[in-house]
């Protein structure tokens, strides 16, 4: 089963960001422990060799000494390279260090493949090519069609290796037999790892997507798509502790003036879709620093700070005439609607300050509403 068959291209992306970074940490790592033990291996193994062997035999030596140069400057190079690459560029070019990792892996793979058919004139052993074939495998997660090119290339070329370079058949018989199960092995190990990785990151991915789901219906009004009670009170307190100044900051609570008539006249349906308009529109005329949330039916409230050098009444009333001049357009049918206004001044952070100025505000709104609504009323003490 193709476990790439069902993602959406967008899952398909990030799973793919997710294991190119993986595979890089894991081969920092990796390159350069294995960098450095090359190097050691060329000091104490290949320049002795090349000195003491006769002439006949010094190229074995040579080339063990060009393999092990290759994977220690190939290895170094690329766990630098890998380290200081940013997230910011893998995004940009994912495919790009996908083929860096698998180049790396494929280059070294093939030299200690390699380096196993020289060993059969020394130690006749195939124990490297063995255990980096199924390292690799377990280690770095290799998706198709990459794992088939390299198993398989490293696998031919061992063979052939085997067939030219050991001269007994005994030996030979029992190389090709280990080096099959190695090559089965890592082939097989390489292919669950992936669909593993795969798997495992996808139902992350679905989780988070669930717990972001969940966060939003827990945060936000479902209708108006606006921040709900709990989440504007708890936004409300994190702006008051971080950004609290001298500058005055207003809590406004304001509603939508004979709501009712609107739902009687046209309909539930048509109200809510004014609901809808009317919080788009509220967002739209307020800035960034301010918080609006619906706060139930049709009633709503801002949070404005930075006031210091302008009217707050001036502000409001700027926004009321906005929605009085409005045209909301549902279906075929043109509302006009006005709102009212109740502002006071909130005195800091904490639940019981905003309590207060929350039923100031609401007082103010009623005094707006009292003296024939499309009006603002501003509460300039607390003697109510």
């Amino acid at each position: 089963m193709n476990i790439a068959m069902d993602l959406s291209q967008k899952e398909e992306l990030e799973i793919r960001k997710s294991i190119a970074i993986t595979n890089m940490k894991r081969l920092v790592i990796g390159l350069t422990i294995t960098a450095l033990m090359e190097i050691f291996i060329i000091i104490f193994h290949d320049l002795p060799g090349i000195r003491s062997s006769e002439s006949a035999d010094k190229w074995i030596y040579i080339s063990y000494l060009i393999l092990h140069g290759i994977i220690s400057v190939l290895g170094l190079y690329f766990a630098v390279y890998f380290r200081i690459v940013t997230k910011r560029e893998l995004a940009r070019s994912i495919c790009f260090y996908e083929n860096c990792v698998y180049f790396i892996l494929g280059i070294i793979l093939l030299s200690i493949t390699l380096i196993t058919g020289l060993d059969q004139f020394t130690t006749g052993q195939i124990v490297a090519f063995g255990v980096n074939i199924i390292y690799s495998g377990l280690v770095i997660i290799i998706k198709k069609p990459y794992n088939n090119i390299m198993y398989i290339t490293c696998f031919l070329t061992f063979i052939i290796e085997m067939i030219v370079f050991q001269k007994n058949k005994d030996i030979l018989f029992s190389h090709l037999m280990n080096g099959a199960f190695f090559f089965v092995s890592a082939y097989f190990l390489a292919k669950f790892v992936y669909n593993n990785q795969v798997s495992h990151l996808h139902k992350n991915m679905k989780l988070e997507e669930s717990n972001k789901k969940l966060q939003y219906l827990s945060n936000y009004d479902l209708l108006t798509e606006i921040p709900n009670r709990r989440y504007f009170k708890e936004q409300l307190e994190k702006v008051l502790m971080d950004k609290y100044t001298t500058c005055k900051s207003y809590i406004v609570v304001m509603d939508i003036d004979f709501f009712k008539k609107i739902n009687d006249k046209y309909g539930h349906p048509v109200g809510d879709e004014i609901l809808k308009q009317f919080a788009k529109l509220v967002e739209e005329n307020i800035t960034s620093d301010d918080l609006v949330a619906r706060f139930g039916g049709e009633e709503f409230i801002i949070f404005i700070s930075h006031m210091e050098n302008e009217n707050i009444e001036e502000r409001v009333d700027s926004l009321r005439k906005v929605i009085e001049k409005n045209e909301f357009k549902v279906g075929d049918t043109i509302i006009k609607i006005t709102s009212s206004f109740g502002i006071s001044i909130l005195d800091g952070a904490g639940e019981l300050n905003f309590e207060k100025a929350y039923r100031f505000a609401d007082e103010a709104l009623y005094q707006a509403k009292e003296s024939g609504r499309n009006k603002i009323h501003l509460i300039k003490n607390y003697d109510v």
